[in-house]
């Protein structure tokens, strides 16, 4: 793992890797070992052994990214690893492995490396594809419901099928779905509409709904199917192309005006002011009475079939050209004018394609992605459901204390009290179905529990991750803490290298950044006589619009805030055009010769070299305390192979 390797880098350094970590692992291409050399032994620490394809695998993997000047050649990548598989020793010594903070990073780490073994991809793009080829075309339905509880019980299940199958029945025998609809529906809705639902397309109703309506043929009516509202049956008045999408602006007077006119008498008004040439968003913000869109010249958001109630939406998309508006029309709410603004037709499957996959992952349908995934990795398991012991209760709660075994998966047994737990905050599902779900999801569980053992390229990353995060607990014991707390050590560290800290030459100055050139000759004159910062900011800025910025400090010779060139000497400096509305002028009113930094200065540095020290001091430990031995043949193998490459 490349974060490993980089044993000289700061602290704040080596953490920005670690949270880096998911990205660079899933990113790396694994380099296939040959099978002869993950035998071989390359060396030991106190007996036990590491193999070549462990230094294979993360030298060819980290050799074109590990930074150039800790990667001087094999035998110095060869050290790190051996000082890295010491570390490691150590840390599980010392039981690092079994600390909180360890094994919960871990969790997470583990989490976000499964994702990928999660994902389904075909089962995904069929989802989407459906869902485009629905949304291409609209289906009118009329339906008729049978209410039923999720959860109901077997007898109540039953009474409810039989009666949704007696309707079908009469329908299929002759009798009209209007009538049948207003004798048996239980959907309050079916006094209005007779059971007619109107156009709708995908995603306008649950899944088993909407399947049912695209899988049943125009005149048809379904065999009854169920969904968390209880049983139905549906007939398919007509199906046709989506129209797509459309915006209206649109006029309202309400049946119960205030105004003395008749609702219909001040349509008609409006209306023949429209048609003389008067400006539709300005009489809408007049007359309209919908408040909410007469502020806005009467414009509505863009809207499909399905989201207005049906008479309004009829006249909405029989208008044909932008500009035009209708005849008025009633509604329950009042008479209205539509204005067309715009049409949008359905957009292409690739300009579509993010929106759909947002509503399939994250709609109901991602319960049939995760099904699909569950019945493909369920073959290679011994699985065993036991449905009968479902119906020794009638609810949810009737399982919270049963040990009965309801699932089998390999060896690992399930019982009531699992089910129970799975299941008690589920609402609106029946039995069978979240006992369905429960079983995809406890397969899918045991499959991330088990993937290190059954998948070789997650384990070894997974090993990575575990390597990493151990060394990050052991560096924060031996190193960090210690430097943090040790500020004795750290004085002395510093006294002991003091000649390393050293200022080169410095200035004490004013840097001037101006936007105009004509700006910057007068900000340069002005240093030159001496001005001081707020007298030439009076002179030059105009009111809120600002011409010159000052940053005034001590700057070392060949800082990357000077301008390229310029070299370090009192006085005003000539104009330096950065480009063209950026031109800089330097005043340096002291110099200072080069001199040794205090340790205030430059902690941070002396902070990051004392780390470094006391990581080396701590490696000659480690290679003292355990004992390594090198296989000198096979050394010389991988050192000869990897020079060449």
């Amino acid at each position: 793992m490349t974060v490993l390797f980089y044993s000289k880098s700061k602290r704040n350094q080596f953490k920005m890797r670690l949270n880096k970590l998911v990205i660079i692992i899933l990113l790396i291409v694994f380099i296939p070992v040959r099978a002869q050399d993950e035998e071989k032994i390359l060396f030991s620490i106190d007996g036990e052994s590491v193999y070549n394809s462990e230094f294979i695998r993360v030298f060819e993997k980290n050799k074109d990214i590990v930074v150039e000047d800790e990667q001087k050649d094999f035998e110095d990548y060869f050290n790190l690893f051996v000082d890295f598989k010491l570390k490691l020793k150590q840390a599980r010594e010392l039981s690092l492995d079994t600390i909180s903070s360890y094994t919960t990073e871990l969790a997470k780490y583990r989490e976000q490396l499964i994702q990928p073994y999660l994902q389904n991809p075909e089962a995904t793009e069929s989802l989407i594809m459906e869902a485009y080829e629905r949304t291409l075309q609209e289906v009118n339905a009329s339906h008729i419901l049978v209410r039923m509880e999720p959860d109901a019980i077997p007898a109540d299940t039953l009474k409810a099928f039989l009666k949704i199958t007696e309707a079908r029945t009469k329908i299929v025998q002759g009798a009209s779905f209007d009538s049948i609809a207003r004798i048996y529906s239980e959907d309050p809705s079916v006094k209005t509409n007779n059971g007619n639902l109107g156009y709708f397309s995908a995603f306008s109703m649950v899944y088993p709904f909407e399947n049912a309506a695209y899988g049943t043929q125009k005149g048809d009516v379904s065999k009854p199917f169920r969904t968390r509202f209880g049983y139905h049956i549906l007939k398919i008045n007509d199906k046709r192309d989506s129209p797509g999408e459309v915006q209206v602006a649109h006029i309202m007077v309400k049946k119960d005006s205030t105004v003395l006119k008749d609702a219909k008498d001040q349509i008609d008004e409006i209306y023949l002011k429209l048609e003389e040439g008067g400006d539709f968003g300005s009489i809408a913000k007049e007359q309209s009475d919908d408040y909410g869109s007469a502020r806005k010249g009467g414009v509505l958001a863009k809207f499909g079939t399905g989201r207005m109630i049906k008479s309004f939406e009829d006249v909405a998309f029989d208008l044909k050209d932008e500009g035009d508006f209708s005849r008025p029309f009633e509604t329950q709410y009042g008479w209205h004018i539509l204005k067309l603004l715009k049409k949008y037709p359905v957009p292409s499957y690739e300009e579509l394609y993010p929106k759909l996959e947002s509503k399939v992952k994250n709609g109901s349908r991602s319960s049939y992605v995760e099904r699909s995934l569950a019945e493909r990795i369920v073959q290679d398991y011994r699985y065993v459901t036991y449905k009968n012991n479902l119906q020794k209760h009638h609810t949810i709660d009737g399982f919270e204390q049963s040990e009965d075994t309801l699932l089998r998966i390999e060896d690992k047994l399930y019982d009531g009290r699992d089910f129970y737990v799975y299941a008690k905050d589920i609402k609106q599902r029946t039995i069978e179905e979240v006992y369905d779900d429960f079983c995809n999801n406890m397969v899918i569980n045991y499959y991330k529990e088990n993937l290190d053992k059954t998948n070789k390229e997650f384990a070894l990353t997974y090993q990575e991750y575990k390597d990493g995060l151990l060394l990050f607990e052991l560096l924060q014991r031996e190193v960090w803490q210690r430097s943090e707390t040790d500020s004795l050590g750290l004085q002395e560290f510093f006294e002991a290298n003091r000649s390393k800290y050293t200022w080169k030459k410095r200035g004490s100055l004013v840097i001037a950044s101006c936007t105009r050139k004509e700006k910057a000759e007068l900000v340069r004159n002005l240093l030159n006589q001496g001005e001081s910062t707020a007298s030439i900011k009076d002179k030059v800025n105009e009111g809120a619009t600002i011409h010159v910025l000052f940053s005034e400090g001590k700057l070392e010779e060949g800082s990357s805030k000077l301008p390229k060139g310029y070299v370090l000497k009192e006085g005003v400096s000539e104009i330096y055009e950065e480009n063209e509305d950026n031109f800089t002028i330097i005043r340096v009113d002291h110099m200072f010769g080069p001199q040794w930094k205090t340790l205030p200065e430059t902690r941070g540095e002396v902070m990051n070299d004392y780390q470094n020290y006391l990581e080396d001091q701590w490696v000659k430990a480690l290679r003292k305390k355990y004992q390594v031995k090198l296989n000198q043949k096979n050394y010389k193998e991988l050192k000869n192979r990897f020079s060449k490459s």
